[in-house]
């Protein structure tokens, strides 16, 4: 049997090249859903203010959906609207603003990543 007297030593190619394209993914990942995330805090911060002005439970839906609306173009929210994510209802405890939406972003060849938020927030009398 005839050893051979050089021996592997490190990291081979292949390996790093697997290194390298698992970390694209991984930074992929995080870059695609932090901004959804990131767009979400500041829908969040804006549906919560509006929801806590005095006499929002007064105010129409279109008024509300209005003011919503303001807020998203001041925060460069463009590619959401109000009125197709945000719902109002009442219950015996008062009137409620309810945030429903989903975003769905290609990840990588055909694999999609879909984020769905949701919040309720009471209007304030």
């Amino acid at each position: 049997m005839m050893r051979s007297r050089q021996r592997t030593r490190g990291v081979g190619a292949f390996t790093v090249i697997v290194f390298i394209v698992f970390a694209v993914l991984v930074a992929n990942f995080f870059l695609t859903v932090g901004k959804d995330y990131l767009q979400y805090f500041t829908v969040r911060s804006v549906v919560t203010d509006v929801a806590a002005a005095p006499g929002a439970a007064e105010r129409t839906d279109r008024q509300l959906w209005s003011e919503i609306d303001r807020r998203f173009s001041i925060n460069s929210v463009y590619e959401l609207k109000a009125p197709e994510i945000i719902s109002f209802a009442e219950d015996g405890g008062g009137r409620f603003m309810l945030l429903e939406y989903e975003v769905r972003r290609n990840f990588f060849a055909n694999l999609d990543l879909v984020a769905k938020f949701n919040r309720r927030d009471k209007l304030a009398p």
